[in-house]
């Protein structure tokens, strides 16, 4: 199965929740290499960190690709990664309904992975290449920017490596209990860009 049709699986399963209506365009979006390397510039979570605090560094990138670029089309997404068949984060779509029910979201972060699924079905992760490269599973030379975060088509991606979304979208994150509505728009918010002037 292809990873669009997987999204448009995940997408329909936030829907029933009642999370919102997703889309990710299928006419990919493809960043230029500077702008994927000013994104991981900005990112302030030393490489080796980044494996145990994949929802900020994720989302933090997530949000200067949407606020400070103005890169359109994005979807924060959630869901298991594979490495050459071998599921990295035990989790099931029911493990998100009972994240959404309980509200235990914030208890349950790094159980599943989040990446940013942009037009096309195209990739962007700032955490996967430090869980590989922490488990031995990748080599990573941290001077050079781009081998610090994984971008490209996901049916395309080297290493074995395939993504397996299963919600999508930021109002997972508020319903679940992960992220608070308030904060959220704030951040997502127009007053928040400011901060990135000057």
């Amino acid at each position: 199965m292809t990873y669009l049709k997987e999204f448009k699986g995940a997408v329909s399963r936030t829907k029933k929740l009642g999370l919102g209506d997703v889309t990710v365009n299928e006419t990919a979006v493809v960043l230029d290499q500077a702008v994927l390397n000013a994104i991981e510039a900005t990112g302030h979570i030393p490489f080796r960190q980044r494996a145990v605090q994949g929802l900020n560094v994720n989302f933090g990138m997530f949000h200067m690709l949407a606020k400070k670029f103005h890169i359109p089309g994005g979807v924060l997404t959630m869901g298991n990664v594979a490495v050459n068949g071998e599921m990295r984060f035990p989790v099931t779509p029911a493990h998100f309904r009972k994240m959404v029910e309980n509200e235990s979201g914030e208890d349950a972060l790094g159980t599943y992975h989040i990446w940013t699924t942009l037009p096309g079905g195209l990739i962007l992760d700032h955490v996967l290449p430090s869980i590989l490269a922490g488990d031995g599973l990748l080599e990573v030379d941290e001077a050079v920017p781009s081998e610090r975060y994984l971008y490209g088509p996901a049916d395309e991606l080297p290493h074995g490596i395939t993504y397996h979304p299963m919600v999508a979208g930021l109002e997972f994150l508020i319903a679940s209990g992960t992220v608070d509505r308030e904060a959220m728009e704030y951040l997502m918010g127009e007053k928040f860009p400011k901060q990135y002037k000057g």
